[in-house]
């Protein structure tokens, strides 16, 4: 589970911004908040949505998380020349000259005697941009992984710009290995050495990569039908999850089933009423809408990991995009605490989730997107309508119109 993020200088981010989802402890105990495994005094909370104005940097954020996660497990693949696409620095000419840097605090178990017993890690990495070029970054200046036993920070790996890297005595590597210094200046430790079959680094990058979003590269998600057929073609036990869930949803839908060729196949759904199965890209938005995330809900929950996603109940029935968000609320159907990140415009979301679970995203008078929870608002009590208080301007984020 994710604790802590803080970004600097990262598209629309030009400030220090810091989301903390550590709930207070004087926080009722709701079984939608979860105690960490890593720190036992800690809650987290199981959905953290972020609201605000177009524009306002909602998926910034979001795509921060997916850029480094996709910069730590797969960035050795990068190409040498072309720098690290997609950390982009906030658009000013000081900006430019100024490094990105970004950190995550998350639970793992990359250091600990088992999956069981994880402990509380931090990721770090600073960006130099290219000045010559907005359209990518140059180099890595500095990168980590800490740990924090009984509280106490300890460097497990360090790296800095022109100096040695460092590795924790735990680690199979001497100081002076030369694989060390074989890291490309545009490529992470973690992807490098676990393309070189270096243990706990090829477990890092595959925990990485559980990471589940719809937000490719540095685009808005919109595939082709094709895409989450082939998903559900590959993953025959996620047609059947998917069957079995559809009829509970509202939709009017009996069952799914994918047919066709392998090379041609197709999602159909019967209907209630109808002799022959809808295909989908004729079915509704909504259902269309569901069937593309539902592969990366269900998967998250299963393993427990991370979920990001932008406009997260676009096309949705606003009582089906809160049952999904019930699913990660559920110790029974969430036992293994998988936490969903995501955006949303939908208001009437907000009156399923308690103060701790929503944080408002806005822009100052100079552009720079900064963020805030609503738990941080005095006054704000648990009994009122988080929906009627945005809408009343009390939690700020509001668009203004003309």
């Amino acid at each position: 589970m994710i604790h802590r993020i803080f970004i600097r200088n990262f598209a629309s981010v030009r400030d220090s911004l810091k989301l903390d989802f550590r709930i207070p402890g004087t926080t009722p105990d709701l079984p939608r908040f979860r105690k960490s495994k890593a720190c036992p005094n800690v809650r987290l909370p199981t959905v953290i949505l972020l609201i605000g104005a177009n524009g306002s940097g909602k998926t910034t954020v979001l795509r921060a998380l997916k850029e480094t996660a996709s910069f730590a497990a797969d960035s050795f693949a990068y190409r040498r020349n072309e720098g690290i696409p997609g950390f982009r620095p906030f658009p000013s000419r000081k900006s430019r000259s100024e490094p990105t840097r970004i950190e995550i605090d998350f639970e793992a178990a990359w250091f600990s005697p088992g999956p069981e017993r994880p402990s509380l890690h931090r990721y770090t990495f600073e960006i130099r941009h290219d000045e010559a070029s907005a359209a990518r970054s140059g180099r890595v200046e500095y990168e980590a992984v800490h740990t924090f036993p009984k509280g106490r920070r300890r460097r497990a790996f360090e790296r800095r710009n022109g100096n040695p890297a460092y590795v924790s005595k735990t680690l199979p590597l001497q100081p002076g290995d030369e694989r060390l210094a074989s890291i490309p200046s545009n490529a992470s430790m973690i992807s490098t050495l676990a393309r070189l079959g270096i243990a706990p680094f090829v477990s890092m990058a595959q925990d990485i990569r559980t990471m589940q979003s719809n937000i490719p590269g540095s685009e808005h998600w919109s595939p082709p039908d094709d895409l989450p057929t082939r998903r559900y073609r590959d993953r025959r036990e996620l047609v059947r999850t998917a069957s079995d869930m559809l009829p509970r949803l509202g939709l009017g839908i009996k069952a799914m089933s994918v047919y066709g060729p392998p090379s041609g196949p197709a999602l159909g759904f019967d209907h209630h009423g109808l002799d022959y199965p809808v295909t989908l890209p004729f079915e509704s938005s909504g259902t269309r809408r569901f069937v593309r995330i539902f592969p990366f809900v269900d998967s998250a929950i299963k393993t427990g990991s991370l979920t990001v996603l932008d406009d997260f109940s676009a096309g949705l029935h606003a009582d089906l995009a809160t049952e999904i968000m019930r699913w990660f609320q559920s110790e029974d159907r969430n036992p293994h605490n998988a936490q969903l990140i995501c955006s949303s415009h939908n208001l009437s979301l907000l009156d399923d989730l308690e103060k701790e679970e929503v944080f408002i995203v806005d822009k100052n008078r100079s552009g720079s997107t900064y963020a805030y929870g609503i738990r941080g608002i005095t006054g704000v009590r648990r009994n009122e309508s988080l929906q009627q208080l945005y809408r009343s301007g009390t939690l700020g984020g509001l668009p203004a119109f003309g």
